[in-house]
């Protein structure tokens, strides 16, 4: 029995190293990189041939996320795959447990380069084509509309065709405009220029000119706007393509005499655009691909005169989903067969309503230069800021304030394009062609503010209202360069980052101690939170003190997750969530101060 049981116990052992072999073999000849980390932290347990291949610098014992590695954090990894460059290659990172999350997690990286490529050539044809497209579409368009203009000695029959070429043209220009705009979107190519917008404006606009054609179809267009809607911080041009897109997409999916409703709110934080109508509606598998592009969903009555097709290009909500993330908004959508559809998005409030004491925390201590040839401007633009603890320095013409600028720092620039002896708008184009200065926050202070030439810049209108003034500034300051780094976990991103906006703090978040790092070595900030439960703390701290030993640091944490033992013989103050943002302005502030 002993000698069976010995065999048996044999047998199963060669079976389960025939196994083992028959794996690691299979591992070592994956095309995929496979990196394997310890689970409480990205420490390299095990790395395949392939890893060797992919990511060299990556080697048992090291960090998965460190400072020197390529890849992304492991929070990032975990939620979603990730595209990185690394060394002319194009690879594609996800992570997952392994088993479950106390056995470790397994990263996968795979070379995309050939798709990259690939892509690549698609949106070079798709971009070439759209462009010489574009060409014979517009004279084709303009000599027919010269027809139509002298259709004195045309029949009926013949203004009929004239009028279904002028629809078929106007609809290919929408096809190659939106293909174009896919194709600067994948390329990363669309500029978006945000600054303070009334989209209540914006939003009418667009009603009217979209109104013939909801009309055509007897469809009922509301439009309400709260008064008090605050302006929004986007790009104009690009809002208004919002609008029109989702427009376009409910005239296209509701009956004819069916109701579309545009509304315009806020609160404190965000304005909102809603798109509501009495269309067919989507079931949740339509739901779930609306924003895929070329996708249309299920044939729907496109001009009540039955079902069919929609005429849209199946890209005008994909363009729309796009460029709200660019504009780091929020777009929703509810929808019930039947029914009808709602679409939501929201852009962030340019400027929290705040009280004066909310408005010196944000602009105050910043140094803004005054440019402005007559002095009483000068002087009543300078006091106006002053009342908000704005330190400001006035220069008269054009050659003094360039000068100023490349010799001292300034936080912002009111400028007047209207200047004796030189042209401000000259001086404008000069700072941003300064790869030094390029970046500085600008307000245009002007009787002239609606030129072709101030696209994207923020703009005031004389005569001068001080609360519009403070609240362009404000803006403007708060899109320039963030001036506070914030390290900490993703899930307390909702509960301190309202705050921190709230207290006009400009801030860029990162989700690990090594993604920190990484920044620290590109950038300088004037202050840092630190989350004591982030992943790998240490190693923002570590930068920190190499780089900038007297610098403030402000430790939080959310009460739950256990503090490290190296944090708190760090010597640092650790405080709780909820004092974070106050202790942050409290540091700022001294930091003036010194």
């Amino acid at each position: 029995a002993f000698n069976a049981m010995g065999e048996e116990l044999a047998n199963a052992q060669h079976r389960i190293e025939e196994e083992r072999r028959r794996l690691a073999v299979t591992i070592e000849s994956l095309g995929d990189a496979l990196i394997v980390t310890e689970p409480d932290s990205s420490r390299i347990l095990a790395v395949n041939p392939r890893a060797g291949e992919l990511v060299p610098g990556l080697h048992v014992g090291e960090l998965a996320d460190g400072p020197e590695s390529p890849l992304p954090t492991l929070e990032a990894a975990l939620r979603a795959e990730t595209i990185v460059a690394h060394r002319g290659r194009a690879l594609s990172v996800t992570a997952a447990p392994l088993g479950s999350e106390a056995d470790g997690v397994v990263w996968t990286v795979r070379d995309m380069s050939d798709r990259a490529r690939l892509e690549q050539a698609k949106s070079d044809f798709v971009a070439t084509a759209s462009h010489e497209l574009r060409s014979p579409l517009t004279s084709i368009k303009g000599f027919v509309e010269l027809l139509e203009r002298s259709s004195e000695n045309l029949t009926d029959r013949q203004r009929e065709f004239i009028e279904i070429i002028l629809r078929s043209t106007d609809r290919l220009v929408d096809l190659v405009n939106d293909l174009l705009d896919v194709a600067r979107i994948e390329a990363d190519r669309v500029e978006i220029n945000r600054r303070p917008i009334d989209v209540g404006e914006a939003v009418r606009e667009v009603a009217e000119l979209m109104g013939p054609r909801i009309a055509a179809k007897h469809q009922h267009l509301g439009v309400y706007v709260n008064s008090a809607v605050p302006l929004a911080l986007a790009d104009p041009g690009r809002i208004r393509q919002i609008v029109a897109n989702l427009l376009t997409n409910a005239h296209l999916y509701t009956q004819d005499g069916g109701r579309i409703q545009l509304t315009v709110e806020a609160d404190r934080a965000w304005v909102g655009i809603t798109v509501r109508d009495s269309g067919v509606g989507m079931n949740k598998e339509e739901l779930e691909r609306i924003f895929e592009r070329f996708y249309r969903a299920s044939p729907r009555p496109s001009d009540g005169r039955g079902s069919g097709r929609p005429s849209g290009t199946g890209l005008g909500l994909s363009i729309v989903k796009s460029l709200v993330d660019m504009h780091h908004g929020r777009i929703d959508v509810v929808s019930e067969p039947g029914v009808g559809t709602e679409f939501r998005v929201l852009f962030p409030v340019a400027v929290t309503p705040v009280d004066r004491g909310h408005a010196q925390a944000a602009i105050g201590g910043r140094r803004v230069l005054v440019l402005d040839d007559e002095p009483e401007i000068a002087e009543l633009i300078a006091r106006q800021l002053a009342s908000y603890e704005v330190q400001t320095t006035i220069a008269g013409n054009a050659e003094e304030a360039l000068e100023r600028l490349r010799s001292e720092r300034y936080d912002g620039m009111t400028l007047d394009i209207l200047l004796p002896g030189s042209d401000g708008l000259q001086l404008l184009a000069e700072i941003r062609g300064d790869s030094n200065l390029s970046t500085m926050p600008i307000v245009v202070v002007s009787v002239v503010s609606a030129r072709d030439e101030l696209a994207g810049e923020w703009t005031v209108s004389k005569p001068i209202d001080s609360d519009r003034l403070r609240d362009v500034l404000t803006a403007a300051l708060r899109s320039g360069p963030s001036r506070v780094l914030v390290v900490g976990r993703l899930g307390l991103q909702p509960l301190l980052e309202p705050e921190l906006v709230e207290l006009g703090i400009e801030h860029q978040w990162e989700l690990s101690g090594a993604a920190g790092a990484r920044v620290c070595r590109e950038r300088r900030f004037e202050a840092t939170l630190v989350d004591v439960g982030v992943r790998n703390p240490q190693a923002v701290l570590r930068e920190l003190d190499a780089r900038d030993p007297a610098r403030k640091v402000i430790l939080f944490s959310d009460g739950v997750t256990p503090t490290p033992t190296g944090l708190e013989r760090s010597g640092i103050d650790i405080v709780p969530i909820e004092q974070a943002a106050p202790a942050l302005l409290a540091a700022l502030h001294a930091g003036r101060d010194e």
